[in-house]
């Protein structure tokens, strides 16, 4: 929850921190306050799962592997017609780099983070210590790629279409891009908030800077140059609200929360829970939208 202020991209349709982070505050807050938030709970709880190790890691990452991950792999093995060479941008530790390639693809990734990226390259997987910026400008690299993959990242940067162009310069005419952003100020999370106490629980600053809905991600994708082709979502989280469980001020409601979402996709076979989030998709449900879209 948070009183800082945003502002809708005239452009475009999402909204943004106003104003946007410098560069250099974003750098002090990854530095000394980032995983310090995720530890208390503050930030990316799937993250902070897979930190504590132990059997709740091994169980987050096998739910990851059975619903996002797969969900990633099917989409482009049916938009590309075949296994290609995949890059991860922004791979961390290189859990999807390792399940895609283990599903067949040609997977590499880039990670901005030494310590991370040192971690994956441990791990025996293609992962390099590099920025999106600087791979696009390396000339092999440009048009070499059939999919690239942003799980996650577009919401971090300051300038998202500027990101959007340099995975452009990675991809193979016909090439897919792969994005993954939380679903924020869509009609359901209003309706949420009408109903408890808490304001605008979604906004963080300032590691979250934009904050997509369907018809913006479609269109600033668009406007990048891509031709969106499928766009899907997952379960939406705010239904628990609605139900009154209180998630987000009590934390201990948000992993029971967490834990019967998580049974109900283990539940349910991939075909069935995919159909699923495509109808929730098209009321402009769930807590996460994953977009594809092709570069002509």
């Amino acid at each position: 929850m948070t009183d800082s202020n945003v502002k809708k991209d005239e452009q475009f349709g999402f909204f943004r921190l106003d104003p946007v982070p410098r560069c250099d505050e974003l750098s002090s807050f990854y530095q000394s306050q980032y995983y310090e938030l995720i530890r208390q709970g503050g930030r990316a709880p799937e993250i902070r799962r897979r930190m504590e190790g132990g059997d709740e890691a091994k169980q987050e990452l096998r739910w990851l592997e059975q619903t996002l991950f797969a969900d990633v792999a099917d989409y482009l093995d049916r938009l590309l017609g075949r296994k290609g060479r995949v890059l991860d941008v922004g791979a961390g530790v290189g859990d999807l780099v390792g399940f895609l390639g283990n599903s067949g693809f040609s997977a590499s990734g880039i990670e901005p983070s030494e310590d991370a990226s040192a971690i994956a390259i441990e791990r025996g997987l293609d992962v390099s210590c590099a920025t999106l910026e600087a791979w696009a400008a390396t000339p092999h690299n440009q048009e070499s790629y059939d999919a690239v993959v942003l799980v996650n990242v577009l919401e971090h940067v300051p300038d998202p279409l500027m990101l959007l162009s340099h995975a452009r310069k990675l991809l193979k005419s016909g090439g897919v891009l792969c994005v993954r952003v939380p679903n924020d100020f869509s009609e359901l999370q209003r309706i949420a908030e009408s109903h408890t106490a808490h304001t605008r629980w979604w906004v963080f600053a300032p590691d979250h800077i934009n904050y997509f809905d369907f018809p913006s991600l479609s269109a600033i994708l668009q406007g990048a140059g891509y031709q969106p082709e499928e766009m899907t979502a997952d379960f939406p989280m705010e239904l628990f609200l609605l139900m009154g469980m209180d998630y987000v001020g009590v934390k201990e409601v948000g992993r029971q929360a967490h834990k019967m979402r998580k049974e109900l996709e283990h539940s349910l076979p991939q075909a069935v829970r995919q159909n699923l989030y495509r109808c929730f998709a098209a009321q402009g449900m769930g807590r996460n939208i994953l977009a594809f879209a092709r570069n002509p």
